[in-house]
């Protein structure tokens, strides 16, 4: 029982660590598009497209962890392709 414990404490601390990440992007990407211009309109079709992708993407996660028995896997499994693409959105808007 306390691996389960354990599990569900790391999933929540990099929870909340992906959501400060994600709330920096998503601040960074409103000060581009109240700048206007090309990089506006530009960052808000792959703001809308990135958001698409990343849903499709976190439900086939969790659908193949419940598919193959290991739906206890879904939630980090999920939470893992938010958090791979908010670091990337992270490093390509601070150029980093």
């Amino acid at each position: 029982m306390r691996k389960g414990k354990s599990e569900l404490t790391n999933l929540f601390t990099e929870t909340v660590a992906m959501s400060w990440a994600a709330h920096t992007v998503i601040a960074m990407r409103l000060t581009k598009i109240a700048f206007g211009g090309v990089d506006a309109t530009r960052e808000s079709r792959l703001m809308v497209t990135e958001k698409v992708e990343a849903a499709a993407e976190a439900t086939l996660q969790a659908a193949q962890s419940v598919l193959t028995g290991q739906a206890h896997r879904a939630p980090g499994r999920a939470m893992a392709v938010y958090k791979k693409r908010v670091k990337r959105n992270l490093r390509r808007l601070t150029n980093g």
